[in-house]
């Protein structure tokens, strides 16, 4: 058997295979041969129909067997031979199989990248120290008092705070545009959602009132067809409702799930919650900073048939359709999904090969820990803790977790360090917009 091997780019590489054409002969005979003991035919005893009539009934389906079987051994030999470990399946390349030939074929395919992780002392990472105050824990009752928000129509102006139901149509140069019209819209005055200059429009109307106004668009507009330019717009107040919000009282915590303590209970019960949320808000902000150090430091190459399938994954993740053949999806899946999967690909590879180069290995100690604070976030955590043990793969991920935190301490460790003063807000708001969205991305480059 003849091996050559050829460098196509930095991972891809092309094996080309050559067999003995005696080899196939041998194995296409001892097929047939074999076959001809089992083999009925109509006029002969079993074991006896003649070899050349064999050949002549199953002779190209045996050598179709020969030569696929011939094919995945030779290459399993071939690679071991080179040393090479194939990323997902080759594409085989067979040449023209000719009687009394040589089987050759070529398989193309991808290949780990050959890197040592290094650069660890350029990372930079600030730290945000921020600690739960009272006014932090106030906020959060004020938020969840809004959501429990009740409306009761008013017969009275409207003011800053109430929700509007209104109709309206907006034109530029007496032209309609796109979005600037709607009928029974929903506008709370003073959340944002709509133009400032269009809220205070509707300030001090009441019910069944119409009016006309000016709104001039920003120069930064986000519909960039709209930016700079002044809509005159008609609008309908249908109805004008005001906000109840409930009482901080023993019943507003017990609505809340918290049956001991009142109000008290209440504020420590959020405060418990706030300091975990900022304990996991501190430690991903630090995590997102020296992962993305430790990618800026090692452009390694990165292999197309990962990328794919992380793009794919993430795509699922997203119940994203499949798209199966068509061209225009997964287009759209690289546009949305190949800079995040890129990223992804490429830490694990370092991840990875840190974790190999320093020996170093999940901490059973720290993923029983991990363990214990997911399931006291449950009403039943010996239940959680028992589905993790009966289920490997969710064991295997938070290990995954676990691991990637062990890197993130070796890391921190070479790195450089300093310390933010922030807000829990600031780290809510930070965790959030670290968070991957796909329709926030930019194309990759």
């Amino acid at each position: 058997m003849q091996v050559s091997v050829e460098t196509l780019s930095d991972l891809e590489r092309r094996v080309t295979v050559q067999v003995p054409a005696e080899k196939l002969t041998k194995e296409i005979q001892d097929r047939l041969l074999s076959l001809s003991k089992q083999v009925k035919v109509d006029g002969f005893r079993p074991g006896k129909v003649p070899f050349k009539m064999v050949k002549r009934l199953y002779g190209e389906r045996v050598r179709y067997e020969a030569v696929t079987e011939l094919m995945e051994r030779s290459l399993h030999e071939a690679l071991t031979l080179e040393k090479l470990n194939p990323l997902g399946g080759p594409r085989i390349e067979p040449k023209k199989i000719e009687e009394d030939q040589n089987l050759e074929y070529s398989a193309t395919f991808e290949v780990m990248p050959e890197f040592e992780p290094t650069g660890f002392e350029s990372i930079h990472v600030e730290k945000p120290v921020a600690e739960i105050t009272d006014q932090d824990v106030d906020h959060m009752i004020q938020t969840l008092r809004e959501q429990r928000t009740v409306w009761n129509k008013v017969d009275r102006p409207a003011a800053e705070g109430d929700r509007l139901y209104i109709d309206f149509e907006g034109k530029i140069d007496g032209e309609s545009f796109a979005g600037g019209k709607a009928e029974n819209a929903t506008v709370i005055l003073g959340k944002g959602t709509m133009l400032q200059d269009f809220e205070n429009g509707l300030k001090g109307l009441r019910a069944d009132e119409q009016t006309e106004f000016d709104v001039p668009f920003p120069e930064d507009y986000q519909a960039a067809e709209l930016a700079g330019k002044t809509a005159r717009f008609q609008v309908t107040i249908h109805d004008v409702e005001e906000p109840i919000l409930p009482e901080v009282d023993e019943a507003f915590a017990e609505s809340l799930d918290v049956k001991e303590n009142g109000v008290a209970g209440l504020r420590q019960s959020l405060r418990e919650n706030m300091e975990r949320e900022l304990r996991g808000g501190i430690t991903a902000a630090i995590k997102r900073q020296v992962m993305q150090g430790l990618w800026d430091a090692n452009p390694i190459p990165l292999p197309k048939v990962l990328i794919e399938a992380e793009i794919e994954h993430l795509a699922r993740q997203l119940s994203f359709p499949a798209g199966g053949d068509d061209e225009k999806i997964r287009e759209l899946k690289s546009k949305l999904f190949e800079r995040e999967a890129r990223r992804r690909v490429a830490l694990g590879l370092l991840i990875s090969r840190l974790a190999a180069l320093n020996s170093i290995k999940a901490d059973e100690r720290r993923v029983r820990d991990y363990l214990a604070t997911v399931a006291s976030t449950y009403q039943e955590p010996a239940q959680v803790l028992r589905w993790y043990e009966k289920t490997p793969e969710a064991l295997d991920n938070v290990r995954a977790l676990v691991l990637e935190e062990q890197i993130v301490d070796w890391l921190l460790e070479r790195g450089q360090v300093s310390e933010k003063t922030s807000t829990f807000a600031e780290v809510m708001a930070l965790s959030k917009k670290q968070q991957f969205n796909p329709w926030l991305q930019e194309s990759p480059e």
